[in-house]
Order: structure tokens, then C-alpha cells, then sequence
């Protein structure tokens, strides 16, 4: 009976924080097919708006300078006994002085607690390192295993003499009641449909990031232009 009772409340966990945390709405979870071009231009455009907010406001100008590779994510942690942070969002690496094309995203973890409650946030990491950043998606590594994650500073805080020596830098915003939620032991992957519809054909990672594809996506383009305005060398 005891085992039983334990069990329920594990699936329990489970049932409330599949469908908060990995869609927006039902439907998302039985996907099958890419969307279309336009679908994702305005996912990518919500990105880009989040990701200057939070430039503008937290991220100082010296470390963009040194920034190899930048992801934007919007995650979702809920759940009760079982708490699952999932999300989607962008990844954009720096070619010499240029920042090149997008891949769509998911992030992922999963950890177990005595633990209730949801939290969104909208997060940004700064990658100080190029090929780590591709590494995440190549070698599904993850965030705080051996690598070297830091919250990063806020630019009113960093003088001229700052120097940035971690590999990772970790910026967001939102509310909710998961304190402290923390993205260590959490997972990167492509999203293969979403890039497939981004770039109108299935595509690698390694196609995206070394200039192999274009899209017709006309935020894209307007993301590049505000990351070169904003995160030059």
C-alpha cells in the first residue's frame, strides 16, 4: 500500500509538469511534421526581442566583446515531487567578427524533491569559448558538469578592469516560486523540425553554424544586425 501510495505521487509529479513545462499548449506535444517558415520567424523574433532586453539591461559590454557563442531560452520548471525544467530557445556562434545563423534549440533536466510549484524564466548564456558552445549540441553535455558556469555580473556592476576567465556566463529574468532555479545539469539539443523549418530542409547543426544553409527568415537577419550592434569584437 505504501509503495503504492509513493508511486501515485511520482506520477503525480510527472502528470503536472510534463505539459507546463515542455508546451505552451497541448498540441506542441504531438508534433510530427516541421513548421512552416513563418512559424518559426516569429519565435525567432520573440527571442531576439528577449535577448536585447536582457543585454540592455544586465549583460556588460566588455563581456560581449568577448562572446564566442550566445543562447536565449525561455524555460519552464514545475512540478510537485518531480520537478522538470524544460525549454526552447536559440543558439548563435560568432565566425571571426560576424555572428552567423541560429539553431533552434530545446533544453532539458529533471531533478527529484520535495518541491512544488512553477517557475518561467527567460535566460541568456554567454559562451567565452566557440567550440564549447557547438559541444553542447554536438555531445549533449551538460551545464555545470565539469564546465566552467557562472552567474554572470550585471554591467553596472563591472569595472574597466574586469576580467571574464569562465566558460559560461548566466543571465535571466522572471518570477516564481522555485528558488534559485539553477540550469546545472541541464541538457542542450538541436530541435531538428524547427530548424528543418527555419532553413525549409533537414539540416545539421554543423550545416547552421558553418554557413552551409540561408533561410528566408527575415528575423533572423534583423537578429544578426542587432548582435553585431550589440556584441561586436
Amino acid at each position: 500500500m505504501i509503495r503504492t501510495r509513493y508511486l501515485a505521487i511520482l506520477l503525480l509529479g510527472f502528470g503536472l509538469a510534463y505539459p507546463i513545462a515542455y508546451a505552451d499548449n497541448m498540441d506542441e506535444l504531438f508534433v510530427e511534421e516541421a513548421p512552416s517558415v513563418d512559424e518559426v520567424n516569429k519565435k525567432v523574433a520573440n527571442y531576439k526581442q528577449i535577448l536585447e532586453g536582457i543585454i540592455n539591461s544586465k549583460i556588460p559590454k566588455a563581456l560581449l566583446r568577448k562572446a564566442e557563442g550566445i543562447v536565449v531560452a525561455k524555460v519552464k520548471k514545475g512540478g510537485f515531487v518531480v520537478a522538470i525544467q524544460a525549454g526552447k530557445g536559440l543558439m548563435v556562434l560568432r565566425k571571426g567578427y560576424d555572428w552567423g545563423n541560429p539553431s533552434v534549440i530545446t533544453v532539458s533536466s529533471a531533478s527529484l524533491g520535495i518541491q512544488a510549484g512553477l517557475e518561467s524564466k527567460n535566460v541568456v548564456l554567454v559562451f567565452t569559448r566557440n567550440k564549447l558552445a557547438e559541444d553542447m549540441l554536438n555531445a549533449n553535455l551538460k551545464l555545470g558538469a565539469g564546465l566552467d558556469l557562472a552567474v554572470g555580473p550585471l554591467a553596472t556592476d563591472v569595472g574597466t578592469k574586469e576580467v571574464f576567465d569562465k566558460e559560461i556566463y548566466y543571465y535571466s529574468d522572471g518570477v516564481g516560486i522555485f528558488a534559485g532555479v539553477s540550469l546545472k545539469g541541464s541538457s542542450m539539443a538541436p530541435d531538428d523540425l524547427a530548424n528543418e523549418g527555419l532553413y525549409s530542409k533537414k539540416v545539421t547543426v554543423d550545416d547552421i553554424f558553418n554557413g552551409r544553409t540561408n533561410t528566408t527568415a527575415n528575423a533572423v537577419a534583423k537578429l544578426k544586425e542587432m548582435l553585431q550592434e550589440k556584441a561586436p569584437k
